[in-house]
């Protein structure tokens, strides 16, 4: 108790939707297609799948869920890859839950 009188409560504000489709795009996207073993232009996501992956079942102040979502999608791109050796993977709004199945 007498740490927490020497403490002072900061508020962090949470990111916008905005700030985590730039993050999505320019970050996690890159660093996880690498981490999968895909090539740099392996996936593209269309611009209208951005706010569906960015809040998929509701707000999330944080980013977790929005990596855990990009990691699913390299992960079912990677086992195409190997599996029936495709290359390419444009994600569009039709093929969405083929890559990320609780859509």
């Amino acid at each position: 108790v007498a740490v927490m009188d020497r403490l002072e409560p900061m508020e962090m504000p949470s990111y916008t939707d905005e700030e985590k489709v730039m993050i999505g795009k320019n970050y996690l996207l890159p660093r996880v297609m690498k981490e999968s073993g895909l090539s740099s232009q392996a996936i593209k996501i269309n611009e209208d799948v951005w706010p569906k992956i960015v809040r998929p079942l509701g707000y999330d102040a944080g980013i977790r869920t929005l990596e855990r979502t990009i990691k699913k999608i390299c992960r079912k791109a990677a086992k195409l890859t190997v599996e029936k050796g495709e290359r390419s993977f444009v994600i569009s709004l039709d093929n969405l839950k083929q890559f990320v199945p609780i859509w």
